[in-house]
Order: C-alpha cells, then structure tokens, then sequence
C-alpha cells in the first residue's frame, strides 16, 4: 500500500480557490491532483496576500505552499508560481467574477468527502 505524503515545505500545486480571502486572510483551496482541501492561513509577503486577495472563487492557480507547523491543516501561501496554464474563473462561463463561494455543487462534493 503506497502512502501520498506531501513534502513539509514547498510544495507547488495547482489548486482552485473554493473559499475566497476572507477579512482574516485566510482562504480555502482545493489541490487538483490530490482533490484535497487545504485552508490558507498565511502569505509570505504582502505581494502574495493582495494577489490572492483578489482572486475570485473557482479561479486555479500553481501556488507554492508550506505547511505551518502543528496548526492541523493550515497552510502558508509562500509563492505564485508563474505558468502559463493559469486560468482565471471569471474567464469562465460557468463561475462569476463576483461569486463568494464555489459552485454548489463543489460545496456538496465536501460535504459528502467528509461524511465518508
């Protein structure tokens, strides 16, 4: 039985926001590869944060992330990894650029991960 185990700092993935930037600065994503949620509770430097900040829900990005310490699954935001594969959701016609939250049907995708 093989085991996934993510490196304790800085690992790069495309995730999509599914929970934008709160007043807290704290946000929720979903890796792609893994469909794993992870909560963002820090950026390392001003220039992430107010990028990040802006992003809308449903937007995927590559985001270089570190792990903080014992804080369960919270995340630092440490990099915004240039890549031309970048896409932004309000390109897209089934997200809204003012959209606050993923689709419903992501948010039900949770909830049934999480009851399994």
């Amino acid at each position: 039985m093989s085991q996934n185990i993510t490196p304790a700092t800085g690992d790069v993935r495309a995730v999509r926001i599914v929970w934008p930037m709160n007043d807290h600065g704290a946000m929720t994503v979903r890796v792609e590869s893994e469909n794993e949620v992870r909560q963002v509770v820090e950026c390392e430097s001003a220039e992430v944060r107010k990028t990040l900040e802006r992003l809308p829900a449903g937007t995927t990005l590559p985001l270089k992330m570190e792990s903080v310490g014992m804080r369960g699954n919270a995340w630092r935001a440490v990099e915004l990894v240039d890549d031309r594969r970048t896409t932004d959701a309000s390109s897209r016609t089934e997200y809204r650029a003012e959209q606050k939250y993923a689709p419903d049907d992501e948010v039900n995708e949770q909830r049934e991960a999480a009851q399994a």
